[in-house]
């Protein structure tokens, strides 16, 4: 057993709900390109390669991120072990996406529910609080986080996670009017950084105690955030709007 990606190229392969797995079925005896792959696939195969080293040309010390790679005109099939699952998924989405591609979970090991997904998809996102059903749900705009944002007046409602389909994501913490609010935002495939709000440029302020799922955090008072500019920077997550004259920096944290 394998867990199985695959990358290919949208604009030329049906990828409507139902009809992926079908056209694939159907063109995977089609000849393997052994030589020269299709140039719309040579800067993907180029970087992913780095990460995951193709089965023949593995070095001992990185056997268990091997990947058996089958390349044809529209589309490249991946076999990695199960011990690469977690890292594969992640990093082959966001890298197809960084060079245009669809991405599909053959195996739907983590995508059951939207096995595919294209370069310019943004919606659903996964919204996480303790008291929604379930704790998570799938939503498919702002205003469905912006009711859930705005409930957070309680200690049992402090805090709140909103991911991407690529692995970045924004939390806020905190209840009332004082929250503090992170990000994690990759960089490429697979670097990332963890940051943090921050009124200041540079802060001296004194620190001060911010309440979040009974545990009390201890962060500079210029990190304290209103519910309406905890509101705007989800927004900003979103890209459902440009923010102008909001005057928030972001801190990089060591994490």
């Amino acid at each position: 057993m394998s867990y199985d990606l695959v990358v290919f190229n949208h604009s030329k392969v049906p990828y409507e709900f139902g009809q992926l797995d079908k056209w694939l079925c159907t063109h995977m005896e089609d000849d393997v390109i052994l030589d020269k792959p299709p140039v719309i696939f040579n800067t993907f195969l180029e970087n992913i390669k780095k990460v995951f080293p193709s089965i023949e040309h593995c070095p001992e010390n990185k056997l268990e991120y091997a990947c058996d790679y089958e390349i044809h005109e529209n589309f490249i099939y991946m076999c990695f072990g199960y011990s690469a699952i977690k890292e594969a998924h992640g990093i082959v989405k966001r890298q197809a996406k960084i060079d245009n591609l669809g991405f599909w979970d053959v195996s739907q090991f983590f995508d059951r529910t939207f096995p595919i997904t294209l370069p310019t998809d943004k919606w659903p996102m996964l919204l996480e609080a303790k008291w929604i059903k379930y704790g998570n749900h799938f939503v498919y705009n702002y205003q469905e986080v912006h009711k859930i944002l705005i409930q957070m007046k309680t200690i049992d409602r402090s805090s709140v996670c909103l991911t991407d389909r690529y692995g970045n994501y924004i939390q806020a913490g905190g209840y009332k009017d004082t929250f503090i609010v992170e990000v994690r935002k990759y960089i490429d495939a697979v670097s990332y950084q963890h940051i943090r709000a921050d009124l200041k440029k540079e802060s001296l302020d004194a620190d001060t105690l911010v309440q979040i799922n009974n545990f009390n955090i201890r962060v500079p008072k210029s990190q304290i955030l209103s519910t309406n500019q905890v509101c705007m920077l989800f927004k900003k997550f979103t890209d459902e709007i440009e923010l102008e004259n909001l005057s928030i920096f972001w801190k990089k944290l060591d994490i």
